[in-house]
């Protein structure tokens, strides 16, 4: 059956924001809206009422008289809604025992025991996961989880609450004693494999992406969904790979049974970003982000400047520059 409500509260907000306002540019200011844009909800407003609100032949348009009633009834409902709205918000605040928190396998591996240290300071009831990042940014949106630690950063959602974790280079990775060329990528590709991470992979289309504006495309052989994989066939020598500092720590490759180093072409990043939905988890995002930095600082920092300290000073935590 259709409906018999020939209005939604957006058209009684735009309605009302109006009158106040004292014209549709001063209520599309208000609003974020175009001009035209309220001029339409407002005449839509009133074919659907079949009621000429606003007496359009005076300047600033005035209440008809009809107007007025229907404004005073608008005002009325808004602050309804608001108030449910607001009931509601703060009803999920407070039912809100479990926390759920998807993290990149790098990450969680690396450093997982201090990561969950920090997770439980902070929560009494939690659960954690790991997978793909684009994975993880979906979960988020569709809300079957919390918190997001990813490379995704979900950047076309202004409204969620962001903050940097760490920025660490793309680094170059070869099999112990490689007596193979390193002075350019292009040499590297003609004499041995590429072990590539898969294109279903945020971490591999990044790569990918960089090799095409080096105008680079070595020959597509090997491509496996995760890091200890990859890296376990550059240790094997069946090939070289691209990756980050991260990744070689998760795969417990950092303390030399490869060789680590800077890529000749140049210098390219990844940032690991916390996500969460914006005002639903109270202060816990952002102390949950100042943790994990913490924790990145006292335990990957230190492991870096042992293993291979060229890379410790390229390393960017939280909003460092």
């Amino acid at each position: 059956m259709a409906s018999q409500i020939g209005f939604d509260l957006k058209s009684l907000e735009v309605f009302a924001a109006i009158v106040e306002a004292g014209g549709m540019t001063a209520a599309g200011q208000r609003l974020g809206m175009t001009q035209s844009s309220v001029s339409q909800s407002l005449a839509n407003l009133e074919q659907s009422l079949h009621v000429q609100l606003l007496d359009r032949s005076q300047r600033p348009p005035m209440l008809t008289p009809l107007g007025r009633q229907f404004y005073e009834r608008s005002v009325r409902l808004l602050d309804s809604a608001r108030q449910v709205s607001l009931d509601f918000r703060r009803k999920e605040k407070a039912t809100l025992k479990h926390v759920r928190i998807a993290s990149v396998d790098s990450l969680a591996t690396s450093v997982g025991r201090e990561l969950l240290d920090v997770v439980k300071l902070r929560s009494a009831h939690w659960s954690l996961v790991t997978g793909q990042s684009h994975q993880h940014a979906e979960s988020l949106l569709a809300r079957k989880v919390d918190i997001i630690i990813s490379d995704d950063a979900v950047a076309n959602h202004p409204e969620l609450f962001r903050q940097r974790i760490i920025r660490e280079p793309f680094v170059l990775v070869l099999p112990k004693d490689f007596a193979g060329p390193r002075n350019s990528l292009r040499a590297l590709s003609a004499a041995g494999d590429f072990v590539r991470y898969s294109h279903g992979t945020v971490i591999g289309r990044s790569i990918e992406a960089q090799l095409q504006h080096w105008g680079l495309a070595p020959p597509l052989r090997m491509q496996l969904d995760n890091s200890s994989a990859i890296l376990g066939m550059v240790k094997a020598g069946v090939g070289w790979t691209i990756t980050t500092p991260l990744c070689l720590l998760q795969s417990g490759l950092l303390t030399g049974e490869v060789e680590c180093l800077p890529i000749p072409e140049g210098e390219f990043h990844r940032e690991l970003t916390l996500v969460a939905r914006q005002e639903e988890l109270g202060s816990l995002p952002a102390q949950l982000s100042q943790d994990i930095i913490q924790v990145l600082r006292q335990r990957y920092l230190p492991l870096l400047q042992q293993y291979v300290p060229w890379l410790a000073n390229a390393i960017r935590l939280g909003d460092e520059g």
